[in-house]
């Protein structure tokens, strides 16, 4: 079963989080090998993703990232996303998921 953790994004601006992956035993993760996926919906039901994060990976750590351009695009509210983690072998789990709130942003920048 997944962990459960919302988000809160500010529209706008660059979005980066950080999820630290450990195994069963608490070890950490060699992520290298794996694969991850993740995106936002407007409902899990919904067919089209509204944003695809992009994912970077460093020593047990994968960070979920949108641009400015990207949070731009996103009208204020909750969304659903997730994060899906592929193992070699092509078995997939999906290991967060939560709500993405896109929050507006008072301050513009020109």
């Amino acid at each position: 079963m997944a962990s459960r953790a919302n988000i809160y994004i500010d529209k706008g601006m660059d979005f980066r989080t950080t999820l630290d992956l450990f195994d069963e035993d608490d070890q950490e993760l060699v992520i290298t090998t794996y694969n991850f996926y993740s995106g936002i919906k407007k409902l899990y039901s919904s067919s089209n993703t509204i944003a695809d994060f992009t994912i970077e990976k460093a020593n047990n750590d994968i960070t979920l990232v949108l641009t400015d351009q990207q949070t731009d695009a996103l009208v204020p509210g909750k969304y659903q996303y997730d994060v899906i983690m592929e193992k070699t072998t092509g078995e997939r789990s999906k290991i967060v998921e939560g709500l993405a709130i896109v929050v507006d942003t008072i301050t513009e920048v020109a």
